[in-house]
């Protein structure tokens, strides 16, 4: 991969080219992956469940949703270490998957049962995908501790959307690293614990300094 980390600047480096890409516009790749597999990837997946689907169609619906779904949570884990992942960071995402997976069983078994329409679906799958940003932020988190860095910011993304715990968070300004929930878990503050109001849907951001 012709990018490498440089946890000094909080930058990724094209090698060949020579071009810098800041923790902003990493962020804003993030959004623009995202925004894709929101945009092209859940309406193709929902178009495999009639109005009451079959056993078969939901089987089908889940092995789909759940490769895009691995694919994201690879993907940007990757982007954030440019290629360079170590094994703790592959274990971290394994965690992340695996509660997914966990909760996408459930979903599967809901939309089986009737129990969620497809515009319900739709929404959720949503949140899911939206979730894949976590990734990208648990492998950050890991670098920046091993470059030294000890605090951390909660950046609110501002818009009509954004929760009161991600604005409170926002307020308390530098913390110690570790304060601060990695963005897309669905969590704000790891202790006392608390819970993004948007969920997964969350979109704010984190920066670092030492």
């Amino acid at each position: 991969m012709p990018y490498r980390f440089d946890p000094d600047n909080v930058e990724w480096v094209d090698e060949a080219t020579g071009k810098h890409l800041d923790l902003s516009g990493a962020a804003d790749l993030v959004d623009e992956l995202i925004e894709s597999a929101d945009e092209g990837e859940i309406d193709e997946l929902l178009d495999i469940l009639s109005d009451e689907p079959t056993e078969e169609e939901v089987a089908e619906w889940k092995r789909r949703f759940w490769m895009l779904l691995k694919w994201l949570f690879v993907a940007l884990a990757l982007m954030a270490a440019a290629g360079a992942l170590l094994v703790r960071d592959w274990e971290a995402i394994q965690v992340l998957l695996l509660v997914q997976l966990e909760y996408l069983d459930r979903f599967a078994q809901e939309i089986a049962s009737g129990a969620v329409s497809k515009a319900e679906a739709g929404r959720r799958m949503r949140m899911y995908v939206n979730s894949a940003r976590s990734a990208f932020w648990t492998v950050l988190d890991r670098q920046m501790r091993d470059a030294g860095y000890t605090q951390e910011r909660w950046l609110a993304i501002g818009d009509v959307n954004t929760c009161s715990p991600c604005m409170e968070a926002h307020g308390m300004g530098w913390q110690p690293i570790g304060t601060f929930a990695e963005p897309g878990t669905g969590y704000v503050l790891r202790n006392p614990t608390t819970e993004c109001q948007g969920l997964a849907k969350c979109r704010c951001r984190k920066v670092y300094r030492r």
